[in-house]
């Protein structure tokens, strides 16, 4: 199972490293690059709404990252 690590900004990611990244954003999105995926999640009027939306997405990333063989997701809130 991928290793979650959330963090404050994307710059702490470790260059070079694969991985899954899941940040807020204006809308919903799903992004291959190079080095893996990006999951953005839209930002809510609701702080709730938004913390389950955000949970979600960060279990989503974890399943992409098992089934990729990546062994890293980041959280960046």
């Amino acid at each position: 199972m991928a290793n979650v690590k959330y963090i404050s900004t994307q710059a702490e990611i470790p260059a070079g490293e694969n991985y899954v990244l899941v940040l807020y954003g204006e809308e919903y999105a799903q992004t291959r690059h190079s080095l893996g995926l990006t999951i953005t999640v839209a930002r809510q009027q609701s702080k709730t709404v938004g913390e389950l939306a955000f949970l979600t997405a960060v279990h989503t990333a974890k399943g992409i990252a098992k089934q990729e063989g990546i062994s890293q997701v980041f959280a960046c809130k």
